[in-house]
């Protein structure tokens, strides 16, 4: 198990590498999320969908097949990756400020992120890793995005019921040895919620059924992306999709964006938490 997601982890933090390297003015969404998943799929399977998500946009968003934009200057870009080996998964993500207009905001995650690290162990209060987190981000000056959280992952879980607040809470939780945990500060000048904002061309199948055991089969259950999907369906893509989230047999995730706006930043590792410390498994 633990070589499966040191594997996972090892190209997932390298696919993201190359992603954003590609993150460039002028560069297509579509371009790199596509390259990206090209990497992935030489390498392990897919976990989701690339998220590129741009300026107020949080998380949930993934270039549709007909996807025209472009990043542009001033653009505050998250990428968030994901791959698995045999179901054991890593999930990475990291910001890049194109034009270097918003650094402080872009580092406020950067070293949320690391001095969250600084402290897991065996034993931690999950308290104690969300206070971390908040502590270095209003140093900065800025909010956590408090509906938004880090995550415990087991097998073909990739959020698997432990949650990580990026702020300080209540939880009497403590992390144990052997937990495979994503920890994920997001960062905002704005409100420090997220709202809905409309289709992320992201969806997950909710219920087993003749009619999703095809996308149950190509994807393994993970979420797909609606470009995804059109190697199975072609061009009557948007119509099944509409039938089966209809139905409730497909769920669409929505777009999340700060409350007021504001613009957001994101950096992600996977870690195996061990008795005096943890391990970086997505270290690019």
């Amino acid at each position: 198990m633990y070589e499966k997601f040191k594997q996972a982890g090892k190209i997932t933090g390298n696919a993201l590498k190359k992603g954003i390297s590609m993150v460039k003015e002028g560069v297509s969404y579509l371009d790199v999320a596509e390259e990206v998943e090209k990497f992935i799929k030489q390498n392990a399977r897919m976990a989701f969908p690339v998220n590129i998500s741009v300026n107020n946009i949080a998380a949930h968003y993934t270039p549709s097949s007909d996807d025209k934009e472009v990043f542009k200057y001033g653009d505050v870009v998250k990428v968030d990756v994901g791959a698995h080996i045999d179901g054991y998964i890593g999930d990475t993500a990291a910001t890049v400020d194109i034009g270097n207009e918003h650094a402080k905001l872009v580092e406020a995650a950067e070293f949320a992120l690391k001095n969250a690290i600084s402290v897991v162990k065996a034993g931690v209060k999950i308290s104690d890793i969300g206070k971390e987190i908040e502590n270095t981000i209003a140093s900065y000056g800025f909010r956590p995005i408090k509906n938004l959280q880090g995550h415990s992952i087991e097998r073909f879980r990739l959020h698997a019921g432990l949650s990580i607040p990026n702020y300080f809470s209540e939880s009497r939780a403590r992390l144990k040895e052997g937990q495979i945990i994503a920890i994920e500060p997001f960062v905002t000048n704005g409100y420090g919620y997220v709202i809905d904002a409309g289709i992320g061309n992201i969806y997950q199948v909710k219920k087993k059924s003749s009619l999703t055991n095809e996308i149950l089969r190509h994807f393994d259950g993970l979420p797909f992306a609606e470009r995804w999907v059109k190697e199975i369906y072609g061009d009557k893509t948007e119509a099944r999709l509409h039938f089966l989230t209809a139905r409730r047999l497909v769920y669409s995730y929505r777009m999340l964006v700060d409350a007021k706006n504001g613009l957001v930043s994101q950096f992600e590792h996977t870690l195996l938490v061990t008795k005096d410390g943890c391990e970086i498994l997505t270290e690019r």
